[in-house]
């Protein structure tokens, strides 16, 4: 035991002789160690307090923020020969991040679209209820959170088709007594009518809609086409090829009927010493047809020459009417005459 109590102060004085940092280093590295260890619980819950105070102090200055837009949705992708329309037009987009981040985001930065490429045109009129995806300027993507209500919308996509209608007129008023309105000359007299399957359905006439003061005018003008449904209400949501056709609208006097006496007319004179004693007209009145402002100086219609020369006896004649010109007889033109002749 001694022996070896010996060698340990030997080895001892041999480490404190020879390497004399070392034994420096050792006992300021065990000084350090204590340094950390020594009340380390408070030292920890300083480094806590200190990163507490650094994250409110930061969101002092720069604190969390939402906002929330209302988008309207873009309808992407559509097919060829079709319409789409979003049943849900808009939608709310919430943006959540930094304030400095956020205040920099408007309406007008956020898209909101649904992509109609995956659906299957197998029928005119198509509804699916398809994703939205919103998407924000490349600057911010990255440090804004995004959501969505709703974030799905229903769709309808509809073929869209054409029909050729007529154009009617359709007259602001009735005309004046005595007046009518002529057949109007149209040009082109139809128009092409297309859109939506469901709105095209409604379609029921292309309608040439006329003020007053358009009619009678000699010259003629362009009109707008209008297509209506069978109830006369507009179908907005179609479009008119042409848009407008050249009319010519004009307005004439009406056909009218007057009754008119007929009054033959008699030459030469019956056999001495016979006269004419009376005469009788079937029918004694005709019915005449014509401009009011003609048959208003009518009231008279003669008959062809009827010859009395020589006769002996009493004599019925079938004669034609001298009908006035601008004028025509409802019925027939001829009148039956009997003239009676005696001694006097």
């Amino acid at each position: 035991m001694a022996a070896q109590a010996g060698r340990h102060r030997r080895r001892q004085r041999f480490q404190s002789q020879v390497c004399p940092k070392r034994g420096r280093h050792a006992a300021k590295g065990q000084d350090q160690a204590k340094m950390i260890t020594h009340n380390w619980r408070y030292k920890v819950l300083s480094i806590l307090v200190a990163l507490i105070l650094w994250f409110y102090a930061n969101a002092e200055r720069n604190p969390l923020s939402r906002q929330t837009f209302s988008v309207p949705v873009r309808l992407v992708n559509v097919a060829p020969g079709r319409a789409a329309q979003a049943l849900t037009p808009k939608v709310s987009v919430t943006v959540q991040g930094l304030k400095t981040v956020v205040d920099t985001v408007s309406r007008d930065d956020i898209e909101a679209s649904i992509d109609l490429s995956g659906l299957r045109m197998d029928r005119k009129i198509v509804r699916a209820d398809v994703p939205v995806t919103v998407r924000l300027p490349r600057s911010v993507e990255n440090d804004l959170s995004v959501s969505v209500k709703p974030d799905r919308a229903i769709v309808e996509v509809e073929a869209i088709e054409a029909r050729r209608l007529p154009v009617e007129v359709r007259y602001a008023s009735q005309p004046p007594p005595g007046y009518s309105y002529s057949s109007p000359l149209l040009t082109p007299g139809t128009v092409d009518v297309s859109g939506r399957v469901s709105q095209l359905a409604r379609v029921s006439k292309a309608v040439l809609r006329t003020s007053d003061e358009a009619v009678g005018s000699s010259s003629e003008s362009y009109y707008e086409v209008t297509p209506v449904d069978a109830k006369g209400n507009v179908v907005a949501e179609v479009s008119v090829r042409p848009t407008k056709v050249k009319a010519k609208l004009e307005m004439v006097e009406a056909p009218a009927t007057r009754a008119a006496i007929v009054s033959p007319v008699f030459e030469g004179e019956p056999k001495f010493p016979l006269r004419v004693s009376r005469y009788t007209v079937n029918p004694p009145t005709v019915y005449l047809e014509g401009k009011p402002s003609i048959l208003s100086a009518i009231s008279v219609v003669e008959t062809e020459q009827i010859s009395l020369d020589g006769v002996e006896s009493t004599v019925t004649r079938e004669v034609a009417l001298r009908v006035p010109r601008g004028t025509r007889v409802a019925g027939a033109r001829t009148v039956r005459v009997t003239v009676y002749v005696g001694a006097q």
